[in-house]
């Protein structure tokens, strides 16, 4: 039994993407956003138990300096993102 709880584990985690991402998701072919970043607010996915802040708050940075503005915390979410990264921090650009 455990051993098969492990392998589903490593199977599943094989694909996961466990460092922290912005989450600007696009349908194929489709110019509209189904993530939850916005130009005016950028939506970062990560893990509590191993991503540090400055790594989400440099993403978010990266994310608002393409329309050359800065962040301001928004808020945090839970369980909005996958099943590996389940935290979102909200950073508004201004």
């Amino acid at each position: 039994m455990k051993k098969v709880f492990i392998f589903s584990f490593l199977f599943i985690s094989a694909c996961a993407q466990f460092e922290p991402f912005v989450d600007a998701r696009h349908e194929a072919g489709q110019p509209t956003m189904v993530g939850q970043s916005t130009p005016d607010r950028a939506a970062i996915c990560y893990n509590p138990l191993w991503s540090n802040m400055e790594q989400v708050e440099n993403l978010a940075k990266e994310s608002c300096a393409q329309t050359k503005r800065k962040i301001q915390f928004d808020t945090k979410k839970y369980f909005s993102c996958s099943l590996v990264t389940p935290a979102t921090a909200f950073y508004k650009c201004i």
